[in-house]
């Protein structure tokens, strides 16, 4: 994942998949969470991924009630699907995603 670069609710609203990871370099759990994330994205064509340390964005982080790290937020067409944060379970929170993943290919629509 790489760190975010760019207007972030335009990001939210161009991409198909979106997942932002809220972390910071003294946190282990967000260094595994970072990896992990990483080699699911590189999976998935149709995804994107962003890293923002919450300590050198602290204001982007109040107006997203972003308050620990780790913390994940996914976002697919624009609407937010999921956010777990501090003590959650990364592999259930990407099987929900892989879900929705499943049924936006199906049927080929938009989720809302």
């Amino acid at each position: 994942m790489i760190d975010l670069n760019e207007p972030l609710e335009e990001l939210i609203n161009t991409s198909s998949v979106l997942v932002l990871q809220f972390g910071n370099d003294t946190c282990n759990p967000c260094h595994a969470i970072r990896y992990k994330l990483k080699k699911w994205i590189e999976e998935h064509d149709d995804v994107i991924g962003r890293y923002i340390d919450i300590e050198k964005n602290l204001a982007l982080c109040a107006q997203m009630d972003v308050f620990s790290a780790p913390t994940v937020i996914i976002y697919m067409d624009g609407t937010m699907i999921a956010k777990e944060s501090g003590y959650f379970s990364l592999e259930k929170l990407l099987e929900k995603t892989e879900r929705y993943l499943e049924i936006k290919s199906d049927q080929n629509v938009r989720l809302p």
